[in-house]
């Protein structure tokens, strides 16, 4: 086992990784309420298009005109803040890709791998630096769980996992509905509806890669990096599901995770994310649309193409509440351990 990262370097990172309309921004948003904690957005789209395309911060402002993303970026690359972003996307585009395959990331791209290390140590500390003084964990819910296994891959990084899983039937359900583009308002392209059965094997595929990423993290640096959060117990009981991430994957923040955090939840500068985002203040409530208005057919579908993740997540009726209420935990020791509390949005 490698030394532990935090003896090394105060780059803390709590990385969020999952599908899709799974609750990131609104978990990022509430973490990101501690003052040790800043809650970035989804930070591989800052490179990739939404510094470019002068996409909205959570605070009303573009990136560009926004004083703390402005500063952040004149931290890491100054002048040449847009080349920086735009070598840094290419990196994303193709480590990122490639992480999964350690031996093709660690020795066939090296000069790259270096590269993509760099620019990201950079504007890490960048938005720690600008963030605040002292020890800070910067929290990125870019979600896919290739960025998180080539952030592991850096020297001295700090990095924590939170896997967040959401029922596959409200996942499809809400990405059948479209949403037309309105950068303003945190829409940054047209969002077409998806097909039920694409929806249900890509959120199998994505949520067993999130596994694997947890499992390498285990084994690298040992227990205690991962936590897995259902969406719908962090609704239904945010502050316990805070204390839970707090007490289970970022040991390092001092008192619970939910102090300070009312009822109303306040955006600050998340990047990209859900449009949620744009909102002045909100409120956590649970959601249970998509049990009323989801097709049968459709539901069917997802249930079966998802069957053997469903129940291991505590999603099938006789694991706990079953379809319709909010599942029971599910632990798997030595990979995630929820220390009772459920899997989340």
């Amino acid at each position: 086992m490698s030394e532990h990262p935090s003896d090394q370097t105060k780059l803390r990172v709590i990385y969020v990784a999952g599908y899709g309309r799974s609750g990131s921004t609104l978990l990022d948003i509430a973490l990101g309420m501690r003052p040790d904690v800043f809650g970035a957005g989804e930070l591989t789209a800052l490179a990739r298009h939404a510094w470019k395309n002068g996409e909205y911060c959570a605070c009303g402002a573009t990136v560009r005109a926004c004083p703390f993303w402005s500063s952040v970026m004149a931290r890491a690359g100054g002048s040449e803040a847009q080349d920086m972003l735009d070598r840094l996307a290419d990196l994303q585009q193709r480590m990122e890709a490639l992480a999964a395959s350690r031996r093709v990331f660690a020795r066939f791209l090296p000069a790259s791998r270096d590269r993509y290390h760099q620019a990201n140590r950079a504007l890490l500390e960048a938005v720690a630096a600008q963030a605040g003084q002292g020890e800070i964990y910067v929290l990125d819910s870019s979600k896919l769980p290739g960025r998180a296994l080539a952030l592991a891959s850096m020297p001295g990084i700090d990095l924590h996992v939170i896997h967040l899983v959401r029922d596959p039937r409200a996942v499809a359900w809400s990405m059948s509905r479209p949403h037309p583009k309105r950068i303003e308002a945190g829409v940054q392209r047209e969002l077409r509806p998806k097909p039920a059965f694409y929806v249900a094997l890509r959120w199998s595929m994505v949520n067993l890669v999130c596994e694997w990423l947890c499992w390498r993290l285990v084994r690298r640096w040992g227990d205690g990096r991962t936590i897995r959060v259902r969406y719908e117990d962090f609704v239904a009981d945010p502050p316990a599901v805070l204390e839970a991430i707090r007490a289970r994957c970022a040991p390092l923040l001092p008192g619970a995770a939910a102090d300070g955090l009312s009822e109303v939840l306040r955006p600050g500068h998340q990047v990209a994310g859900s449009r949620h985002r744009m909102q002045a203040s909100l409120v956590i409530r649970e959601d249970h649309v998509w049990q009323r208005q989801m097709p049968e057919m459709a539901r069917r579908l997802v249930s079966w193409i998802t069957a053997p993740l469903l129940r291991r997540y505590g999603y099938m009726p006789g694991t706990g509440r079953g379809e319709e209420g909010r599942a029971a935990p599910a632990t798997r020791p030595g990979l995630v351990e929820n220390k009772g509390v459920g899997a989340g949005r």
